[in-house]
């Protein structure tokens, strides 16, 4: 019976990382590091959003989530409510038309 469990919960963890995808974006009208700061804090309290990570030096910003809650397009209309634009990276873009 104890196996049982285990295999159970192995499979489990194997689905909610499988269900994990990562957005690259690059966010204009940042004016300091409060600002990204804020858009980080505003993204993880979101339904789907596993991580966050908003680079203010870079205007880059790192968004992992679960695309059965939260899509990539919602991310980046939430972004754009905040008063930034937010715009797919190249490298994302480059990687999809190969």
């Amino acid at each position: 019976m104890g196996k049982e469990k285990t295999n159970e919960i192995n499979a489990s963890t194997d689905t909610s990382t499988s269900s994990e995808e990562v957005l690259e974006l690059q966010i204009g009208g940042m004016h300091c590091a409060g600002c990204a700061a804020g858009i980080e804090g505003t993204l993880k309290g979101l339904d789907g959003i596993i991580e966050a990570k908003v680079n203010f030096a870079t205007s880059k910003g790192l968004f992992k989530y679960n695309p059965a809650k939260i899509t990539k397009e919602q991310i980046i209309s939430k972004i754009n409510e905040l008063g930034y634009s937010a715009l797919e990276a190249l490298e994302e873009i480059e990687k999809k038309s190969s």
